[in-house]
């Protein structure tokens, strides 16, 4: 049974053009709360991309938005690896014309961009501010701002000067900001903001580790898609209303006994970003064989600690690091956290064709799945680009791997 708490993503952006309010095309792990607190509306090219790798105009999971137009950017001599799958997807229909769900994104003001996650998102930012440059009479400067986060692959803390210095680089761009949209910084507004976030995090986290419960109410293939909203409504009164709504209805959900996947033996954690054109593919796959993905690499990477009452300070802290921008050591604990935290009975990993750091620390932490005991497979594949998904390699390797971990599940129990 589907959920039948839903967030309505077409109508979001439908009110985003509405607004009149001056728009920022921001990287997934930019602190976006500051944008929002000074009036911006923050939309994710990432997402947009998503969105077109998981729906399909032909409805065919191998012919999704993104194919089309991650055609039309390589025809324009868009390149990976130095740009992904994600960015060929939005350049395409920006740059192409190529259709997207959404019809495009809403024109930008600027290009916000942190590279905790990667190098990717920056010069995905260039490439969109070349874009508008080129327009001729239509000609936008698009000012682009890239936050750089200080790594964590050798300590685990940050220490206080690169605190300050990354504070330092948020304060002057809210200036540059500022100057050139004729906005400022309200940090009463900014702790309205971060508070907002803040209490719509913690309703995501509850709704994630509802998960725990066996049989799970619902499984991390359906967060995939409940995560839109702590992506692109972070800050606002949406985002808390739409997983208040959700957390009632898997609560309910729990009370019931209900079970995401009737006669669940196998509980799965996914590794990595999800395959966008073949997610619901998975998902009937997995269930037929009574294997439920109980939690995430990915879902479980949106998962931020705020304090209301330090307002910048907080997102300082929380937007300095994510899970891409950690040790190696750190990422595999965490990962393993996952499988003893919901009870898993193994991991499937994506070695994602066009996300180089994502497979960097798929390739390491394998080694440490196998120290550890803990069964897992490595599927090959892509985010968005449905030409990378091979359908009966993977459905081997899958029903391979569930029968043979349904096999173990067997002789454990009594």
């Amino acid at each position: 049974m589907r959920l039948t708490t839903t967030f309505d993503i077409f109508a979001w952006y439908d009110q985003v053009r509405a607004s009149g309010r001056p728009v920022a095309w921001c990287s997934a792990f930019a602190p976006a709360e500051v944008l929002v607190a000074m009036g911006i509306i923050p939309v994710y090219p990432e997402n947009h991309a998503a969105m077109m790798g998981a729906l399909s105009e032909s409805r065919d999971p191998d012919h999704p938005y993104a194919r089309a137009a991650i055609t039309a950017a390589e025809g324009s001599g868009y390149r990976s690896p130095r740009l992904c799958s994600y960015a060929l997807a939005d350049l395409g229909a920006l740059t192409g014309g190529r259709a997207s769900p959404i019809g495009g994104l809403p024109p930008p003001d600027l290009f916000y961009a942190c590279d905790s996650q990667c190098a990717v998102v920056a010069r995905w930012g260039d490439e969109v501010q070349r874009h508008f440059h080129g327009l001729g009479a239509q000609a936008r400067d698009i000012p682009h701002y890239v936050l750089k986060a200080p790594p964590l692959t050798r300590s685990e803390h940050h220490t206080p000067a690169e605190l300050a210095g990354f504070e330092a680089q948020i304060l002057a761009h809210v200036d540059d900001i500022g100057r050139r949209l004729g906005l400022t910084l309200d940090h009463a507004e900014l702790a309205r903001v971060v508070a907002r976030s803040a209490e719509a995090n913690r309703l995501w986290q509850r709704c994630l580790e509802l998960a725990r419960q066996r049989p799970a109410p619902w499984t991390n293939l359906d967060a995939f898609t409940a995560m839109a909203p702590i992506v692109i409504a972070r800050g606002t009164q949406t985002a808390i209303d739409y997983y208040r709504d959700l957390l009632a209805e898997l609560e309910a959900r729990s009370t019931a006994g209900y079970a995401a996947v009737p006669a669940e033996t196998v509980r799965l954690v996914w590794d990595a970003i999800p395959i966008w054109p073949r997610k619901n593919w998975l998902a009937k796959f997995c269930a037929e064989r009574g294997a439920a993905f109980v939690a995430s690499t990915y879902t479980h990477s949106w998962w931020f600690e705020f304090d209301a009452t330090r307002p910048l300070a907080t997102l300082v802290e929380r937007y300095a690091w994510n899970t891409m921008n950690r040790s190696g050591a750190w990422v595999l604990d965490w990962t393993l956290g996952l499988v003893r935290d919901y009870a898993a009975d193994g991991i499937v990993a994506h070695w994602n064709r066009s996300c180089g750091i994502w497979n960097s620390y798929v390739k390491r932490r394998v080694p440490g799945y196998q120290a550890a005991g803990v069964p897992h497979i490595v599927i090959e594949a892509d985010m968005v680009d449905a030409r990378a998904f091979d359908e009966a390699a993977v459905s081997r390797q899958l029903d391979d791997f569930i029968t043979t971990l349904r096999a173990r599940s067997a002789v454990r129990s009594p």
